[in-house]
């Protein structure tokens, strides 16, 4: 009947939600900080990833066995990536990732965990086990295009990388006493990488490289290498959870990755290493 019907409609009114109601929030929406009166989402603190301490760390092949791509090669793919759909959705996922793991989430990570992951093992990983130093190009402040893992090869390297001027405090707390140590003969280097993955930080850091080279020893300039871009499958496999902290590796004369320690050296991570140097030394 027609009364019906008029019921059945107002019935439907009733039930369906006001425009102009205030809309409920969940108790997810209501942890949401914002930046002032913007409606930026504050950085938040995630939980801190990191290895498990004496686990091996690198890849699987040594650098040399693993095929180099060519500039051609390089700049094709480039190409075949810009008109391909699925490789855009890709790089929007990863830059959304990266947005999530920002400057600011790492800083917020250094006030609550502070400039270290963990205390270094206290012996070397087992030949065996061991895996190898992932490759870095770069310009030596002696200006020699080098390959990183080709520059460790044949000797018992003290490596350490570094992506800003706070972590060289830490990088150095490992240098200053492996160079103290391990003096004479040429059986033992440093070798100091400096990454700046940000392209317009990178034309800074070209522009002050005069000033780097004067305060770095002329001794070490062949052994100090700059890299310019984005180093993430390399940060994935060391380990490096954090690049506002510094790290050092130890590297036999196979490339392999046998001892690692990161943020400022404490006096048992240094002897650990002048011990670990030693016996790499002796099994040459």
């Amino acid at each position: 009947t027609q009364a019906q019907k008029t019921e059945q409609q107002q019935q439907q009114q009733q039930q369906q939600p006001d425009p102009s109601a205030p809309k409920e929030t969940t108790q997810e929406e209501e942890k949401i900080e914002y930046i002032g009166n913007t409606r930026f989402p504050r950085p938040r603190i995630k939980p801190r990833k990191t290895i498990t301490p004496g686990q091996a760390i690198g890849q699987s092949q040594p650098a040399e066995d693993i095929k180099r791509v060519s500039i051609k090669e390089k700049a094709e793919q480039t190409w075949r990536n810009i008109l391909s759909p699925e490789k855009n959705l890709e790089n929007r996922a990863k830059i959304i990732g990266e947005i999530g793991e920002s400057y600011f989430q790492n800083i917020l990570d250094l006030r609550k965990n502070g400039a270290k992951l963990f205390t270094a093992p206290s012996h070397l990983i087992p030949a065996n086990k061991a895996k190898f130093l992932p490759n870095i190009e770069g310009k030596t402040l002696s200006g020699k295009n080098v390959d990183v893992a080709a520059l460790c090869r044949g000797k018992t390297t003290l490596l350490t990388i570094e992506f800003v001027k706070f972590a060289e405090k830490h990088t150095m707390s490992y240098i200053d006493v492996f160079e103290k140590t391990f003096t004479e003969g040429n059986k033992a280097q440093v070798v100091q990488v400096n990454v700046e993955e940000n392209y317009a930080k990178g034309l800074v850091l070209r522009l002050s490289l005069p000033y780097v080279r004067r305060g770095i020893p002329k001794h070490r300039h062949d052994g100090y290498v700059v890299h310019y871009g984005a180093v993430d499958s390399i940060k994935k496999m060391l380990g490096i959870a954090n690049p506002l902290i510094g790290y050092a590796f130890l590297v036999d004369s196979k490339t392999r990755v046998r001892w690692y320690a990161n943020g400022e050296a404490a006096s048992e991570e240094s002897e650990t290493m002048v011990d670990l140097a030693r016996q790499l030394l002796q099994k040459r």
